[in-house]
């Protein structure tokens, strides 16, 4: 049929393309169809991310049980018009929704030729901060908040998890993404050249001060500085940094003679700034004034269903730099991907593809291409586990195993593990290492 079709579950899980859907819907010899239809990014034709979970749950809520809907469908190359239908399937008392994508762009004769208007907002988030993880998608929203508004804006996380890519995002969607973004790495430099590099300074100031020179802060006039690792900044730099932020003015080192500066101001840290408060390390007020919002970007073991999604950018990533044509990963080195915890993160899953794409030789990635680190990784979610005890957070009380591998827990502590991840049975189960039938009958026998 000149249309595609695709055949899913009531999660939306994929059981069947059609050759035309492979081709239309997932252009490019490198490009797999993903295991869930919701991984395909479509957009209303008013210019909003279309929500595939939610249109999921309002057919399955409808007594007619269908849907018909036209939408936009981006790619790298081109954004089409395709009529969009979804019917209901019972096949041997198992319920299924079967999918029609059509393109109407030539009937219609409205192929869209704006990638620098259309859907904007969310289509350049997602294009800088790839995942599909609810967790994700609440940063997508939180960054279009704070591109909306001029406030400072305080960005958490772990070394590694993205965080200047949500500074960069916020920009480009701000009133201020036609002036400068200005990055300083406020951890790379003594305090005295931090000092010069944002403030600037005048001739003489110091030894070596041969010429004027114009600060970050002036840079930013009129649009965004990042200050990153915000935390390791001295405490005779916060005063001088609180000044700027209520007086909006600074003074060149060496100089008295005060500049009104207009920018603003996103910090990020992977510290916990309030326990530093508390050590008397940053002051107490110039953390209020710049955690005016806040955004915190998750680890990612705590969104590993973004892993096959992340790791498929780097293989064509890769594959245009070096001009492999690697299709993607085994089941066993993807299943060592979802296993191991990334202490470092995306930009160690980025290494992890590098370090792959100098040894492999075939079409996929095999286990030994991957750095050994990763492939002789034992156990999971950053938690060791062997015969007799599964040990869990520091400060937490061991959750034991028998030797036959029979999970021993209490009601408090599997209470406390589905909180950890939001009452997700399947995230849990995957961190008390059993399946998710078993983890239902731990928690219906305890009433959970």
């Amino acid at each position: 049929m000149p249309c595609g079709i695709v055949v899913v579950d009531r999660q939306l899980k994929v059981h069947y393309h059609n050759p035309f859907a492979k081709r239309f819907l997932y252009p490019g010899a490198n490009q797999s169809p993903p295991e869930k239809f919701s991984e395909l990014v479509f957009f209303t034709t008013d210019m909003h991310l279309f929500d595939m979970d939610d249109c999921m749950k309002n057919i399955i809520s409808s007594v007619k049980r269908n849907f018909h809907k036209t939408l936009i469908l981006k790619n790298d190359e081109t954004e089409r018009l395709v009529y969009l239908s979804a019917n209901r399937l019972v096949e041997e008392e198992q319920e299924f929704f079967l999918f029609t994508v059509s393109d109407i762009s030539d009937e219609m004769d409205c192929i869209t030729h704006s990638p620098g208007t259309f859907g904007r907002g969310e289509y350049l988030i997602s294009r800088k901060i790839i995942g599909r993880d609810q967790k994700i998608r609440d940063v997508y929203r939180m960054i279009a908040l704070a591109a909306d508004s001029e406030v400072n804006v305080m960005i958490t996380g772990e070394s590694g998890t993205g965080k200047e890519l949500v500074a960069d995002a916020i920009h480009e969607l701000s009133e201020r993404k036609d002036r400068s973004f200005v990055k300083v790495n406020c951890a790379a430099l003594s305090e005295t050249l931090l000092e010069s590099e944002l403030f600037g300074h005048v001739k003489g100031a110091f030894t070596g001060a041969y010429k004027d020179k114009t600060g970050k802060f002036e840079q930013a006039e009129g649009g965004t500085i990042f200050l990153d690792e915000i935390g390791e900044i001295s405490p005779a730099l916060q005063v001088k940094l609180l000044r700027v932020i209520q007086e909006k003015t600074i003074e060149k080192v060496g100089d008295n003679k005060p500049i009104r500066v207009n920018m603003r101001i996103v910090a990020a840290t992977n510290q916990n700034l309030r326990e530093r408060i508390k050590e008397k390390m940053f002051r107490e007020d110039l953390f209020y004034r710049l955690n005016v919002f806040s955004i915190h970007m998750p680890p990612l073991r705590e969104r590993k269903l973004d892993i096959p999604l992340l790791s498929g950018h780097f293989v064509e990533r890769f594959n245009r730099s070096t001009g492999k044509t690697v299709k993607g990963l085994s089941r066993q080195a993807s299943k060592i991907l979802m296993e191991y915890p990334w202490p470092g993160n995306i930009r160690e899953l980025q290494n992890a593809m590098e370090h792959a794409f100098v040894l492999v030789q075939g079409s996929l990635i095999e286990v030994e291409d991957l750095p050994a680190e990763v492939r002789n990784f034992s156990g999971t979610d950053n938690r060791e586990t062997f015969a007799g005890t599964t040990l869990k957070e520091p400060g937490e009380t061991p959750i034991q195993k028998s030797r036959g591998g029979q999970l021993r827990i209490s009601r408090e502590q599997l209470k406390a593990a589905l909180e950890r991840h939001d009452w997700n049975q399947t995230r849990t189960a995957e961190y008390l290492d059993i399946s998710r039938v078993a983890l239902w009958k731990k928690m219906k026998k305890m009433g959970l």
